[in-house]
């Protein structure tokens, strides 16, 4: 993730999976989730973001199943279910920059 704000710092990332996007790296920064996956052929390094969504558009989360986590964000239908192997740290961390944010 190359495209960080002066006074954003990335919190936590893992390799993640999306059944709309694939496979992926998700990253929580102290202002934003944000979703990566690779683009190009096999030698490129660049990515494509396909979610990035500030921390106060998340409506509600929580873990979905073993390894799932499920991220509603203001003004969309659907959830986004994303599989990480802790969803439980992701949502320790959500609901710690929201904290930190002045959101509750």
């Amino acid at each position: 993730m190359e495209s960080l704000r002066e006074d954003e710092r990335i919190i936590v990332q893992d390799a993640a999976r999306s059944d709309f996007f694939g496979k992926g790296t998700l990253y929580l920064t102290t202002r934003r989730l944000v979703f990566e996956v690779p683009a190009g052929g096999l030698l490129s390094r660049s990515s494509e973001t396909r979610i990035d969504q500030p921390v106060d558009s998340i409506g509600s989360f929580g873990v979905a199943g073993r390894k799932s986590l499920e991220v509603h964000f203001e003004g969309n239908m659907e959830p986004s279910t994303l599989h990480v192997d802790n969803p439980e740290k992701w949502e320790t961390a959500i609901t710690a920059v929201k904290v930190m944010s002045g959101e509750t």
